[in-house]
């Protein structure tokens, strides 16, 4: 059994396709741009700060790349062993994300052998709208210690 419990972000396989085309889509222009931009008679250190930006940008749609698939891959394992369960919010804080505010609840997650806390960030209304000592539905993989709250 996994001793440290880890949150699965719930990501269907058509949301992990359309993720990795936007990826794809963004690198493919950022390569296409970087050839471009390399002959276009700019002073050679606006070239390399672009061309610096543009790598930048890759590297983070190729993290996006790997990501959603392993997402969808997290998410049909957890559905597959997984059963809902009422996990309880034992408290709730603002976290300012600099453009966003978000909400990170500590969770108590009941399991077998008395259960376990963990914390879910989120900004989406119906983790915002939940109180100290309300329930939040989850789906949990007790054995593996795997979960992810049900928006």
């Amino acid at each position: 059994m996994t001793t440290n419990p880890v949150e699965v972000v719930l990501t269907d396989r058509g949301s992990a396709r359309v993720q990795r085309a936007l990826a794809a889509v963004t690198i493919a222009a950022s390569v296409a741009s970087g050839v471009v931009l390399a002959f276009s008679g700019l002073a050679w250190w606006a070239i390399m700060l672009c061309e610096f930006g543009l790598l930048v940008v890759v590297f983070g749609m190729l993290a996006l790349w790997s990501t959603a698939a392993e997402f969808a891959d997290q998410t049909d394992a957890l559905r597959a062993a997984g059963a809902l369960a009422q996990s309880e919010v034992t408290d709730k804080t603002v976290f300012d994300a600099s453009d966003a505010v978000m909400y990170e609840l500590t969770l108590w997650i009941p399991v077998r052998d008395g259960g376990f806390e963990d914390r879910h960030r989120c900004s989406r209304p119906e983790c915002t709208a939940v109180e100290v000592g309300q329930r939040v539905t989850v789906l949990l993989d007790a054995a593996t210690r795997t979960w992810a709250v049900v928006h």
